[in-house]
């Protein structure tokens, strides 16, 4: 490279200002393959390690239910996003060692390097997998890698330093001519914005492109999952509240077991805007020994776009289990009658009564057709999941619940005292926000009838 003032030679072509056109294979060699992401028994390692790690090699995944095509486009864009710290600090590094050389504000946005890191990029490996999805996979060792962006910024910071250089030579030999001075120096200028721009504009594009990818998954599963994504779910799991209010002003329900023809709980409730209050009655062979009065305001009422998200909060006051004379009056003959004054007399007790703040929420799970529950008081923890087996033909007419409990209080456990609870329901809505029944299997031992009405 030429120090003095030399005149510019303007008939040759000069490969440090203009670059250079190259064979990326020539320095690259044959992109370097992983041996174990070789198939063995079938599918390759590589379609089901999601993200891949190596000393030794940069990695792209992409994967498609669509064409071969948009899976290798999906890999192309992770490999950009794996290499694109390597490439910002080798060019940061260059950028240092040539610092002499270079004006005072030279930075990494001033180099011409748009696309660098997807260049010359091929797909090492294809899949398509049993459910039809396709997979593309791009590995490329580091070393090369690292040397081709190495060379690639030396050639474009020796095309920008003799550009410095033309610049200062041609504004010291037009010196005299006021008037190409300024036009000179305002081409330099708007070179620099320009290439400030260009830099901008990929960062901007790469961005936009990350966009579109989320919002088509969004518009894909809102697609598929129409049908599910209009349901809400009901106020009411197999024996705990959900984060949902009853779309009706006034609601009950009931439970009896078939077996021995008891009745086993009775419920009544009213619920305003986001508010209900409901009063519950359990019974043991038809004789009522618990009872508990809940009160619930919905916080988030179904938030989301694709995954629904409610969450209520509340207080409940109950009675762990009714006094044994007051459970034998309750057991004499037209003993239900004195109800109200048998329940005054377990209220007059102060340890019969407890209280309990109590949380509840619910999410929606699309891809599965599933509501998930969970709530928590001092008596229990509970998780709990809705299916609808057919949301796109029926909606909610036909759901299946599966709750697990934590139980933490005696009263409330099976005759088994068991702390760990499983409990099953089949619900049937016969008609849409009015009736709607149950078959359910608890306390690991009984079938029951369960009746909800809405009014």
């Amino acid at each position: 490279m030429a120090w003095g003032n030399p005149k510019p030679d303007t008939t040759k072509f000069d490969r440090s200002v203009h670059g250079r056109p190259f064979n990326l294979d020539e320095i690259i060699g044959t992109p370097v393959i992983d041996d174990i992401l070789s198939p063995q028994n079938g599918a390759p390692k590589w379609v089901g390690a999601g993200e891949l790690t190596s000393d030794t090699l940069y990695y792209g995944i992409g994967k498609s239910s669509e064409s071969q095509e948009e899976a290798d486009n999906d890999a192309r864009l992770h490999f950009a996003q794996y290499v694109e710290v390597s490439v910002h600090s080798i060019a940061t590094q260059q950028i240092a060692e040539n610092k002499d050389r270079l004006e005072e504000n030279y930075n990494y946005e001033s180099l011409v390097s748009t696309n660098m890191n997807l260049r010359s990029v091929r797909i090492s490996e294809r899949y398509v997998s049993g459910d039809s999805t396709f997979h593309s996979l791009i590995s490329y060792g580091k070393s090369s890698y690292h040397r081709l962006v190495t060379q690639e910024i030396q050639i474009s910071l020796e095309a920008n330093i003799r550009k410095q250089e033309l610049a200062h030579q041609a504004t010291e030999a037009l010196r005299a001519d006021s008037l190409r001075h300024k036009i000179t120096m305002d081409s330099l200028s708007l070179g620099r914005k320009q290439a400030v721009i260009d830099s901008l504009d990929h960062i901007l594009k790469m961005d936009e492109a990350r966009l579109r990818q989320e919002q088509d998954r969004v518009d894909l599963i809102k697609s598929q999952h129409a049908a599910f994504l209009k349901i809400k779910p009901r106020y009411q799991l197999i024996d705990i509240p959900t984060a949902s209010t009853p779309r009706t002003w006034v609601y009950g329900s009931g439970r009896w077991d078939p077996n021995t023809e008891n009745i086993r709980q009775l419920k009544t409730g009213v619920s305003i805007w986001f508010i209900s209050a409901e009063t519950n009655v359990w019974a043991t062979e038809s004789a009522i020994n618990q009872a508990d009065l809940m009160l619930k305001l919905q916080l988030l009422p179904e938030r989301g776009e694709v995954y629904k998200v409610s969450l209520a909060f509340g207080w409940t006051n109950y009675l762990e289990a009714f006094s044994q004379t007051n459970r034998e009056r309750l057991r004499e003959e037209n003993g239900y009658r004195r109800f109200i004054s048998i329940l005054d007399d377990e209220l007059k007790d102060p340890y019969a009564q407890k209280s309990s703040f109590f949380v509840t929420g619910t999410v929606g799970i699309p891809q599965i057709d599933n509501h998930l529950s969970v709530y928590v008081d001092k008596r229990r923890v509970s998780l709990a999941n809705i299916w609808y087996p057919f949301p796109r033909n029926m909606g909610d007419a036909i759901s299946i619940i599966n709750q697990f409990d934590y139980i933490s209080s005696g009263p409330y456990r099976n005759r088994f005292d068991d702390q760990l609870q499983w409990q099953l329901g089949l619900r049937l809505i016969a008609v849409a926000d009015r009736f709607a029944t149950m078959i359910s299997y608890e306390d690991h031992e009984v079938w029951m009838l369960n009746f909800e009405f809405q009014y």
